[in-house]
């Protein structure tokens, strides 16, 4: 099969477009279709190096990398889908906030998916003020000709969501200053839709101070439904885990190395680079992951030895 071939049956099998091709491979859009008409009259040396560069990458991917289940639905999960839910139903705002790697933010990626009308945004410190975090919002609920002036980026917005009955998440919310945070809670409450703030505890504990009335944030906490508070991953959750990469979890002395691993604080994004290291390994030895090789693997990416 040539080249032309080759790439042509990737296309026809719907894998990626040609524009992802081209851009994954490096090379020009344009450049790449008429190379595959046969009538591209620059350096065809040039395009079928980085096809073949990219190809060559295709195929370590397949022979070599082990990629984690795309979503595994562990107890914490279903908690978290049980606070959405709550928000969208009723609706309300709700804050779901802990510590990091317990798999709050794929949750919240997971509900997004299997649900219409909802729409999630990240904030960060380069997208926290008030006029940033609304243009992200405007952007995510569709709104390509988005203003810049704050005032008509929330009408916008306003108008966009009412009568959806949807749900916002923002996650990384800690990151929002008080005067996001209020247009956030006005937008909600004229529009009826769910709120759902994910992050660390600042989210929980700068609200938190709306208890005192003379508060600035007592507004906002006197309409927050409900707080989700996941403070570490549990043994059900590094259990399902487990059982998705298909470990055996009978095995006592593995599942008290994961439980270890898995409880502290990032635990489950951790250990699932560890098993991703030692699934490619056994991979490369045609075995099955083992204690011995998520040991290995721990050690490899923490620095240590064994």
């Amino acid at each position: 099969m040539t080249l032309i071939q080759q790439i042509k049956h990737i296309l026809e099998d719907k894998q990626l477009t040609q524009r992802e091709l081209a851009q994954q491979a490096g090379i020009n859009a344009g450049a790449l279709s008429a190379y595959l008409k046969g009538n591209y009259a620059g350096d065809n040396e040039s395009i079928e190096k980085a096809l073949r560069g990219w190809l060559d990458t295709q195929d370590k991917k397949v022979k070599v990398f082990v990629e984690a289940p795309q979503f595994i639905e562990i107890p914490t999960a279903r908690k978290v889908f049980g606070v959405l839910d709550m928000a969208r139903i009723l609706p309300t705002m709700v804050t779901v906030f802990g510590a990091s790697g317990v798999g709050k933010t794929k949750a919240a990626q997971a509900y997004k998916a299997q649900n219409k009308n909802v729409w999630m945004i990240t904030a960060s410190p380069s997208r926290a003020t008030l006029s940033t975090i609304l243009y992200e919002l405007a952007l995510e609920l569709g709104i390509n000709d988005a203003p810049r002036r704050k005032d008509r980026l929330s009408r916008q917005i306003t108008k966009k969501l009412t009568g959806t009955r949807g749900l916002v998440i923002i996650d990384e919310s800690d990151h929002l200053p008080y005067d996001a945070l209020e247009e956030i809670r006005i937008i909600q409450e004229e529009t009826e839709v769910g709120f759902a703030l994910i992050g660390n505890d600042k989210v929980y504990t700068r609200i938190q101070g709306g208890v005192n009335p003379q508060h600035d944030y007592a507004r906002l906490w006197s309409r927050v439904g409900n707080h989700c508070g996941v403070k570490a991953s549990t043994k059900g959750d590094i259990k399902a885990i487990a059982e998705a990469w298909g470990l055996d979890v009978d095995d006592k002395d593995l599942m008290t190395v994961l439980y270890e691993i898995g409880s502290k604080a990032g635990g489950l994004r951790a250990l699932t680079q560890y098993l991703r290291l030692a699934g490619m390994t056994a991979k490369g030895q045609g075995t099955v992951i083992t204690l011995d090789l998520i040991l290995t693997a721990q050690a490899q990416m923490t620095g240590g030895t064994r």
